[in-house]
């Protein structure tokens, strides 16, 4: 019976990539209502996702994607199943949607997964952020900009959790003064498009609390200490801003008897002696997992929430695009049976 039933699920998915079929959906007067509406109120990645030859609604069209591909569509997940559930499904997709959550709690939410995708070598730390101050949110203009944060005080939540990590890390950082941390690049990226974290309530607006998902390691080749961080609202799990910085630690030293002969006549600057510092081996190093650790985790990524997100998305649009085709045709086949003749009878 499992077998038919995906048999059945695979055809439905094929029907909906067709272009004769997709193109149902294209047309906004031929989709549901409430799909209309949930798009424009949630900017909803359903139409875009039908023009994305890579990771389209039903699944990729080629049997690779991008690790970025996958992030995207991870970062969106929830909503991508909220718009499932919005729509309508049947009571074996409610089950499976059910098991997709699950496993996307179990790894911490969609900011967990996210970075699960990232294969940094090394730990995530994730932790609530409680740093938002008044003006630090842009002012509502409609609802789908409100409760937008802003570049600047998303930096400054990102650098505050970069010196407490490094801290963490390196204790000697919070006493030591011969030891130099200078920003040597930042990084606030406008994509994916951040959203906000007002949710409306019956109640009234609420202002969700966020959470962040942090790496931190050293760059061998560069000697950089970098450090990414990206922002979550807790539970709901909506992506609201992201950081990056580059660090140069410098551990410098000054010539200890400055009444040598070789110290006389010379200035600080050339009695003082730079180095990198990377934290004496406290600091991992930055880099990817390997190839084979990499493949694994994007397997298990898609096998586990992808995948049967696909199929989930490939069999509902695809039952969606025959009943809006039969409804179509029926309206087509209306119209020529009761449009007027345009023959005249000839004279006898």
């Amino acid at each position: 019976m499992k077998n038919a039933t995906k048999c059945c699920n695979e055809e439905k998915t094929k029907a909906y990539r067709n272009t004769d079929v997709r193109r149902t959906f294209v047309d906004g007067n031929d989709l549901p209502p409430q799909v209309i509406l949930h798009a424009h109120r949630a900017n909803s990645r359903i139409l875009i996702d039908v023009r994305n030859e890579e990771n389209r609604v039903g699944g990729p069209s080629t049997p690779q994607i991008s690790a970025k591909a996958l992030q995207q569509s991870a970062i969106h997940l929830y909503h991508d199943l909220g718009v499932l559930v919005w729509v309508g499904c049947s009571v074996e997709q409610v089950r499976r949607i059910g098991d997709v959550l699950r496993q996307v709690v179990a790894w911490g939410g969609q900011g967990g997964l996210v970075a699960r995708l990232d294969a940094w070598e090394g730990d995530v730390v994730r932790k609530r952020e409680e740093g938002l101050r008044e003006g630090d949110l842009y002012r509502a203009l409609d609802q789908k900009r409100t409760g937008n944060i802003k570049p600047s005080a998303v930096l400054r939540l990102a650098t505050t959790r970069f010196e407490e990590t490094l801290s963490e890390r390196i204790p000697e950082l919070k006493t030591a003064k011969d030891i130099d941390v200078r920003e040597t690049q930042i990084i606030v990226p406008g994509s994916p498009p951040p959203r906000g974290i007002i949710n409306k309530t019956v109640d009234g607006p609420r202002h969700l609390p966020i959470e962040s998902f942090t790496t931190i390691g050293v760059d061998r080749i560069t000697g950089l200490t970098i450090g990414e961080t990206r922002f979550f609202t807790v539970g709901s799990s909506n992506y609201v801003g992201g950081a990056r910085v580059d660090y140069l630690i410098l551990k410098h030293t000054q010539t200890q008897n400055n009444d040598s002969k070789s110290a006389k006549g010379k200035s600080l600057q050339e009695r003082t002696s730079v180095t990198p510092y990377w934290g004496n081996g406290k600091l991992k190093q930055r880099r990817r997992a390997s190839d084979e650790v990499q493949g694994a985790i994007f397997e298990d990524v898609v096998s586990r929430v992808m995948q049967p997100l696909w199929d989930i998305e490939g069999g509902t649009w695809a039952d969606r695009a025959a009943e809006l085709e039969a409804k179509r045709e029926r309206k087509n086949w209306g119209e020529k049976k009761t449009r007027p003749s345009t023959t005249t009878t000839a004279a006898v």
